[in-house]
Parts: C-alpha cells; sequence; structure tokens
C-alpha cells in the first residue's frame, strides 16, 4: 500500500469511528449542548456488608467446588472465561482465601474506577467511547429520554415536522423522571446505596445508562405477564432487571450466570433488597424470591416452572454450544415467553465470531417469534420475543 491508499484507509477508518460514536445516539444536540452533568455516589458501608460477604464466599466456593461435576460445562475460551481470569486476579485470591473483611470492603469500592467491560458496575465503561465527562452524560441522558419515550412521557419526534424536531434532549431531567415514576408506579433510583454510581446527575442521586436499560427489560416483563409469574434470566449480571422486576410485583425470580458474576449479583441484591430477600447457591431456598444460582442449576429446575426467560446483551458473547444447551432448558422450564435484547454485529471474539440470537432460534421448532423490533434505549440492540410451543 503506497503513502496515498495509506492516508485515504486511515482517513476512512477515522470517519467510520466518528459516525459509529454518533450513531450511539438516538437524538441529536441540535440546541447545543444539553445542561447535564456526570456525578459520582459511592456506595454506603453498612454493618451487614460483612454477613453478605460471608454468605458469598460460602456460595462461591460451593459453586466452584461442584462445577467440575455439574452436568453442563464452561467453555474453555468462553469470553467471561478469559475476562475473568484478566481482570479479576485480586478477587478470585480474595475468595479463595475466605477473606470476608476483605471482600466487603472489595465489593464496597468496586466500580470507582473505569472498567472497559460492563455489566457488573455502574462505574464508566466503554459504552460511550470515550472518557469525555461531557459526552458520556450526554449519552446517558439520551438513553434517559428514549426510555421516556417507549413509556410515552415524551412523545416521540418527527423530524418531518422540523419545528417540533430536537426538543425532547432538553426537557428537564427532573420532569422526566417525575412524569415516568407517576406512570410506572416505582421509583427509578435505588434505595441504600448498594454499590458505586457515575451517572447524571438528578434530584435522585446519580443515574446509569444501565438503569434505564435494565428498567426497560423489567416493563417489557410486566406488560407480558401483568398477573405475574416465575421468572428465570440467563446471564443476569449485576440484578438489575431482577431489582427493577421485585419492585414491579415479580416475587419469583431466578438468575443464572457463572460463580464469578453471582459474586457481584448477590452483594448487589441483597444490599438493596435486604439480606432476608436473596437466596444464594447452597441455601435453603423457598419456592418464591430472588434466587442467584450458578449456570448448571438450570438442568435440575422442574419442567415447566417459569412463566417467562430473558436474556439482554449476553447471548452472542457466549459459547454457541452452550447457548444451546441453555435454549434447550428454556423450551423444557418455560411456559410462555423467551425474551432476547441482544446485538447481532457478531463481532470477532478470538477463535469464533460472536452469536445471532435469531439465527440460533430460527430452526428451534420449540420457539414461535412473535414480534421483532429495534430496542427502544439502545441503538443496534435488537428485541425479540418468542412463544414457547407447548
Amino acid at each position: 500500500m503506497n503513502f496515498s491508499n495509506f492516508v485515504n484507509h486511515l482517513i476512512i477508518r477515522l470517519r467510520s469511528r466518528a459516525d459509529r460514536s454518533r450513531r450511539l445516539f438516538a437524538h441529536s444536540s441540535v440546541r447545543g449542548k444539553p445542561s447535564i452533568q456526570l456525578i459520582s455516589q459511592s456506595a454506603a458501608d453498612r454493618p451487614q456488608r460483612l454477613l453478605i460477604a460471608q454468605r458469598l464466599i460460602e456460595a462461591y466456593l460451593s459453586a466452584k467446588s461442584d462445577e467440575c461435576n455439574s452436568k453442563l460445562q464452561l467453555p474453555k475460551n468462553d469470553l467471561w472465561t478469559n475476562l475473568i481470569e484478566a481482570e479479576f486476579k485480586q478477587l478470585l485470591q480474595i475468595l479463595d482465601s475466605k477473606d470476608a473483611k476483605a471482600l466487603s470492603q472489595y465489593l464496597l469500592h468496586f466500580g470507582k474506577e473505569y472498567t472497559w467491560f460492563g455489566g457488573l458496575t455502574l462505574s464508566v465503561d466503554s459504552f460511550s467511547r470515550t472518557r469525555r465527562t461531557s459526552s458520556i452524560a450526554i449519552s446517558y441522558l439520551d438513553k434517559l429520554v428514549c426510555l421516556a419515550e417507549s413509556l410515552g412521557v415524551l412523545q416521540l419526534e418527527n423530524p418531518e415536522q422540523s419545528d417540533e424536531w430536537g426538543k425532547n434532549l432538553y426537557v428537564d431531567v427532573n420532569e422526566i423522571l417525575d412524569n415516568m415514576e407517576k406512570e410506572i408506579g416505582i421509583p427509578l433510583a435505588l434505595p441504600n446505596q448498594p454499590i458505586h454510581v457515575t451517572g447524571i446527575a438528578t434530584s435522585r442521586g446519580p443515574l446509569h445508562y444501565r438503569h434505564f436499560n435494565a428498567l426497560y427489560a423489567a416493563l417489557r416483563i410486566k406488560s407480558l405477564l401483568p398477573n405475574g409469574g416465575a421468572i428465570c434470566e440467563y446471564g443476569g449480571g449485576l440484578g438489575l432487571v431482577a431489582y427493577y422486576a421485585s419492585r414491579l410485583g415479580f416475587t419469583d425470580y431466578t438468575i443464572f450466570d457463572i460463580p464469578l458474576v453471582n459474586v457481584f449479583a448477590g452483594h448487589f441484591l441483597m444490599n438493596v433488597h435486604g439480606v432476608d430477600s436473596v437466596c444464594l447457591y447452597g441455601e435453603n431456598c423457598g419456592s418464591t424470591g430472588l434466587k442467584v444460582l450458578p449456570y448448571w442449576r438450570c438442568m435440575d429446575v422442574p419442567a415447566g416452572i417459569y412463566s417467562l426467560a430473558i436474556n439482554q446483551d449476553s447471548f452472542p458473547e457466549i459459547d454457541p454450544a452452550l447457548v444451546t444447551e441453555y435454549i434447550r432448558q428454556i423450551e423444557r422450564t418455560t411456559t410462555e415467553y423467551f425474551l432476547s435484547i441482544n446485538q447481532e454485529a457478531q463481532a470477532s471474539m478470538g477463535s469464533q465470531n460472536q452469536n445471532s440470537v435469531l439465527e440460533m432460534f430460527r430452526n428451534c421448532n420449540g420457539f414461535h417469534k412473535m414480534y421483532r423490533m429495534k430496542c427502544w434505549t439502545r441503538e443496534g440492540y435488537v428485541e425479540e420475543l418468542y412463544r414457547i410451543r407447548m
């Protein structure tokens, strides 16, 4: 490649990268930068954190002991397996040493620093593709506005009507939140300051874009099961969807995830919901409540126990053999719906490309696709609903 071609290629790549960054936003800043700031709030330290840490250690070590003989094995080249080995060496040492005080302090402060991966914190991650706080704040505000539009709290703007287009991004953020909470009947902010949060400044404290993604998913569940039902989530991450679903009235919610991620979910849910409201692996779980279990336990639950299964932002990044088994278990254990909110770029994961949920379900006779649409709250994400054929 000669120098002229190299320069042209570089210009094309830079323009493409800039355009992709702009496409993260559903709304354009046509009236200048909105008046919004990014602020941080530390987690509240309370005596119960030590008790929570002790339970988390017991559940984690029990799960790791049982994992090698479980019916379902995590592939060695799975994205999260590699991420854990690279990013969580200190945490693994704390868990293996059974140091509850060290674990309590680790989780209390986790998320104060930038993390390139998401799903386990409410801190700044790679979503916004920038470290500029002003741009990050606008990107989070953009997602709040998207959520408000999905609920009809703000009317969807129409670029064909030029006089009205471009105003929603400049509506007072607290006015949006007031009207949204009246519409859904629950607060957006989390009680008890369970973890460190960096988000847009509001009268309720900082709100992160993952608050809005999780609430959107929980509201979709509510719209599908207005009279309630048992829910299971594959790859529940931090547990935000489970929290909002519980606030919306769902009293039976199970998360299936890898043991280390369950440490974060258990920690978050017990701090935000109460230590007696969450059951961990190895504990005596009742028929209802919030349950945080290792991934292979999906094979042990009775058939037809759940009304709806959900996966958000993880099936594309999981080894396809594991996803295939999850699909079998969803068909076996779920009576009504499977809800997927995922991207399908099929980017490279090293030795293989990411999965497409659409393609993986295309030939599954036990599922009937009811709809496919763009996700309201996240550009480039697809929401698909499947009916379970009994």
